[in-house]
């Protein structure tokens, strides 16, 4: 049976047409060309007829036959959907498709969010800094996406490694009541930084992400703020050279970059080749778009190592020293020397732990990288982590915190408050499933597996085979 008979076939009324047909012409005469163009080469449509049952799917434009009759050609696209109804007569059929009202972090042409005031603020603050002189090295733009919405414009607030503001507080910020932006920019040294609120979240977490700065680039964060506050696990991040200031120009690379953080946040693959390609060649243009390229590579369930390869080897010399491109090393040339700040990913920051799991000291003992993969939270694609020092103290342990004469718990209580704890708990966890002692969960289980199933790095489940170990012979002892 071709192709054509078994699509018709499927279809209400196919038999009875193909039938009468049959005798005397070929049953693909009932049927006529049928082309869809997106607006954006990375747009998943999906064709259906009128029994809901599936006749077209694929990324891109859409070229098949079907035979006469009402479809709804739904788009997805970054997180957006659109559908739309198109009645197929006897003659071809062609349609555009419009983009679907993408909602964007950055100010960007062609989606639902753009807005040409914030489109003028990034690019004066992405040039101009707002405290202290000198060219930007790092700008963020806090939006509102909703008229209506409050906007505090100092809700966001700029730390270094160590935890100290960096920002120069409210006197570093510059805003537009009427407009809704809040921005910062200033000249940062290499190295990493932290993104947090300066009040925890309404879950009461107080949580940090994860930016880095390079040497002879300005890092452009974009965060929305939602009805609640800012979003920046939804930030959209860019690089410039230092002293250009953002560039929209390239409509196509920065759709391709919502449709890649899309696919990142989902752990599927939405990006074309007819995209990817331009992202994966983009490193002196703007080497975070090489990286998110190279993550959407990996999507692929068979992606081309030897491609990541030399993506990764042009992206290193434009940015030395960046995690991100350590951790994508990790799967190609052995381990990179020890990295001591977490990379802005969190699927970087999961390289760098399954590495370090098979060779410790991927990730630096006692460094900052080691603390936050100690503290990740599983929130959207930015490496976000629970800062244990801005805990109080009763909630870190798990208990209750006073505040004056009540009591009361802040935020969700965590099973385990530290990582050589969770490790222990699993362990003892797994033994009590299989109805075994925990000394033989230790022998059948490698450091490795440990590692890879836990999400930590090699040094607290380490910690917690020796204590294990420890109690275990002290038991026997007695």
């Amino acid at each position: 049976m071709s192709s054509s008979e078994s699509r018709s076939q499927s279809l209400p009324g196919a038999e009875s047409r193909a039938d009468q047909s049959r005798s005397v012409t070929p049953e693909r005469r009932d049927e006529v060309p049928f082309v869809v163009i997106p607006d954006t080469p990375s747009v998943l449509i999906t064709v259906t007829d009128e029994a809901m049952r599936e006749v077209a799917h694929g990324m891109g434009t859409i070229e098949t036959t079907l035979p006469p009759g009402l479809y709804r050609i739904e788009q997805r696209f970054a997180g957006a959907v659109a559908s739309q109804f198109a009645e197929v007569g006897t003659d071809a059929f062609t349609e555009r498709l419009p983009l679907p009202r993408v909602p964007a972090p950055a100010p960007v042409e062609r989606t639902a969010t753009t807005h040409a005031p914030h489109r003028e603020a990034a690019l004066r603050w992405s040039r101009e800094a707002t405290h202290r002189r000198g060219a930007p090295t790092l700008m963020v733009l806090l939006r509102n996406l909703r008229r209506g919405w409050r906007l505090d414009p100092y809700a966001l607030q700029i730390t270094a490694e160590s935890g100290e503001a960096v920002d120069g507080g409210e006197d570093g910020w510059q805003f537009d009541p009427q407009q809704g932006w809040a921005a910062w920019s200033g000249h940062l040294e290499p190295g990493g930084y932290r993104l947090r609120l300066r009040e925890p979240s309404g879950d009461g977490l107080p949580l940090a992400q994860a930016l880095w700065v390079s040497e002879g680039w300005t890092t452009l964060v974009f965060v929305s703020n939602g009805p609640h506050g800012p979003l920046p696990q939804y930030a959209s991040v860019e690089m410039a050279p230092t002293g250009a200031g953002w560039c929209p120009a390239d409509e196509g690379l920065s759709l391709a970059r919502e449709a890649a953080l899309s696919g990142l946040r989902q752990g599927i693959d939405l990006i074309s080749d007819q995209q990817l390609i331009p992202m994966l060649d983009s490193g002196r243009v703007d080497p975070f778009l090489g990286i998110v390229g190279a993550h959407a590579m990996l999507l692929d369930r068979g992606p081309d190592l030897e491609r990541l390869d030399e993506v990764v080897r042009r992206l290193a010399p434009h940015v030395p020293g960046h995690p991100d491109v350590a951790a994508l090393r990790t799967l190609l040339d052995g381990p990179p020397a020890q990295v001591a700040s977490p990379p802005m990913l969190a699927a970087s920051c999961r390289l760098l732990i399954r590495a370090d799991g098979a060779d410790p000291g991927v990730i630096k003992d006692g460094s900052v990288a080691e603390d936050v993969a100690e503290h990740l939270v599983g929130r959207g694609v930015w490496t976000t982590w629970l800062e244990e020092e801005r805990r109080p103290a009763a909630a870190a342990r798990g208990g209750p915190a006073v505040l004056g004469d009540s009591a009361r718990a802040i935020g969700p209580r965590p099973p385990v408050a530290d990582a050589v704890s969770r490790v222990e708990a699993y362990v003892h966890e797994i033994a009590d499933l299989a109805g075994t002692f925990v000394s033989q969960v230790l022998r059948e289980m490698s450091r490795d597996e440990l590692c890879r199933r836990t999400g930590l790095p090699h040094r607290p489940v380490d910690q917690a085979i020796e204590r294990l170990r420890g109690f275990e012979d002290g038991h026997d002892r007695h």
